[in-house]
């Protein structure tokens, strides 16, 4: 239990960053979901091909270019750049003892660095939550192509 204020601000710092772990693992879920959903581009175009009609070419280019963006917005999803989730304590020790620092300055610190973590963190990660919902938007775009050319597809 934490007796002082560095104490409690070191705490709820850490548990703030430990939190945005959770939130990256969330992004990484949907848009591994998303990306399986746009995978129906490849069988549909298939099909397509394989019946030798050229109806179906413009919505399957459009489910096409939809599905590369949807791939493309899923990747960055996935794959967050500089995202930081602690401390090293070695290295904080070292700067504290060539300082001079008490417990509670260490801890203050501490504090304030993962503070500022957690803010540069939040901004990576509301660029990958908005890659998702442009993966959301791809994968309407491609249901809504592929929609259109899937009667086109059987009935030529």
């Amino acid at each position: 239990m934490a007796t002082t204020h560095e104490e409690v601000a070191l705490q709820l710092s850490t548990m703030a960053v430990a939190s945005q772990g959770d939130s990256e693992n969330q992004i990484r879920a949907k848009a591994t979901a998303i990306l399986s959903a746009a995978s129906i581009v490849v069988p549909v175009a298939g099909v397509a091909i394989a019946r030798g009609s050229a109806w179906p070419v413009i919505p399957l280019a459009i489910a096409a270019l939809a599905y590369l963006r949807c791939v493309w917005t899923c990747a960055a999803a996935l794959l967050p750049k500089n995202i930081e989730v602690g401390l090293l304590g070695g290295e904080m020790l070292k700067l504290a003892t060539e300082s001079g620092a008490d417990v509670e300055q260490m801890q203050a610190s501490a504090s304030h660095y993962m503070d500022r973590l957690y803010a540069n963190n939040q901004l990576i990660l509301e660029k990958a939550s908005e890659n998702v919902k442009g993966a959301i938007i791809a994968l309407g775009i491609e249901i809504v192509a592929l929609t259109a050319a899937i009667p086109v597809t059987l009935w030529t």
